[in-house]
């Protein structure tokens, strides 16, 4: 189980571990500091580590925690890559932006969501535009979001996901509970009503790292979706993209899905092709690399008990630890094979660009 000042110790001595890496490696350091505490009151924020020739005509950004929680793993594999010397060979032409705790309440607090319930991954649209509708979640609703959390609502739960997945298949599943909703601030999978400040935040590091620039590759650290230490790149788009080729180059195997504006993609609101679309000059690659951690319904429910937790629960009471302790470990497997599968993917990864 974990408790407020446990999660951060945790926090800090993983941001702390970065930042010295990062200085040692001879980054300039930058903070953003967020508007609100971390669990026991200390500051929190976003961290910025570069180095590379200011003139270059290539960016390479590494982002973590995006979804908050995420950033465990993430920053972990963003220091080893800085003490391993990973990115050395890069800074010798290509400038290189590591930017630690996109979503620096997440990362505090153990939530893959920031401060006012957004997954921040749905959150990039045009507030301008009318709203997306997810018409699918309205099925959901209720039973993702519960003011009761106990174990017949997990039963009911999993049998409800277990029915849906049979009834609609996985991927109209997917689109319909996590694509994103634009209608109930309390529940999950919000993408806002308005640009959080995480992402006002990234996209002012973005536009100062990419002055100047013609090409770039962001590469985005994910945990939580698919096999067990597992490795998957994915990225948007159509295999006659020149974008695509590149990546193919780079990487060879690369997970596609549709652009943002066609009618078959799964979720609204993702960070990636809203870097790019900042940029429209330059030739942007922006891909996320995401690794497998438990079984799929783990992860699910412990998503769903966090969000009642900060809707309805207690964090003191023995079962607000324990939830604590289960979406961590949903997100970040301590394990010594697991971080080794994960690790020598990201070096190879990052080797190859």
């Amino acid at each position: 189980m974990l408790d407020l000042k446990s999660m951060a110790a945790r926090h800090d001595a993983t941001r702390d571990a970065f930042l010295a890496a990062a200085g040692e490696a001879g980054f300039t350091l930058a903070f953003q500091p967020h508007p609100q505490a971390g669990p026991t009151g200390g500051v929190i924020g976003t961290h910025v580590a570069s180095a590379g020739p200011s003139d270059a005509e290539e960016l390479v950004c590494i982002t973590s925690g995006l979804h908050g929680i995420e950033g465990y793993l993430g920053s972990e594999l963003q220091t080893r890559l800085l003490r391993e010397g990973v990115l050395a060979p890069l800074l010798q032409d290509r400038r290189v932006v590591l930017v630690h705790a996109v979503n620096p309440f997440g990362f505090a607090w153990h939530r893959r969501v920031n401060e006012d319930n957004i997954d921040l991954n749905r959150n990039f649209i045009d507030f301008e535009k009318p709203l997306p509708v997810n018409e699918g979640y309205e099925a959901f609703k209720e039973i993702l979001n519960p003011k009761v959390w106990n174990d017949a609502h997990v039963a009911e739960l999993e049998a409800a996901a277990r029915e849906a997945g049979q009834r609609l298949g996985p991927f109209q599943l997917f689109k319909a509970v996590s694509g994103g909703q634009y209608a109930y601030p309390g529940g999950m999978q919000y993408g806002g009503s308005g640009p959080a400040w995480s992402r006002r935040t990234i996209e002012r590091i973005w536009a100062e790292a990419m002055q100047g620039r013609a090409r770039a590759v962001h590469l985005d650290l994910h945990t939580g979706l698919g096999r067990r230490g597992e490795g998957l790149l994915m990225t948007y788009g159509a295999e006659s993209q020149s974008r695509i080729q590149r990546a193919r180059r780079m990487w060879g195997d690369i997970a596609l899905s549709p652009p943002a504006d066609d009618p078959s993609i799964l979720s609204t609101g993702t960070m990636g092709p809203h870097l790019e679309g900042m940029f429209p000059a330059a030739e942007v690659l922006s891909v996320t690399l995401e690794f497998g951690t438990l079984p799929g319904e783990k992860v699910s429910r412990s998503m769903a008990a966090d969000n009642w937790l900060h809707q309805f629960g207690d964090f003191a009471s023995a079962q607000g630890m324990q939830i604590k302790r289960d979406i961590l470990d949903a997100f970040y497997v301590d394990a010594p094979d697991f971080r080794e599968m994960v690790w020598t993917r990201t070096r190879d990864v990052v080797a190859a660009i």
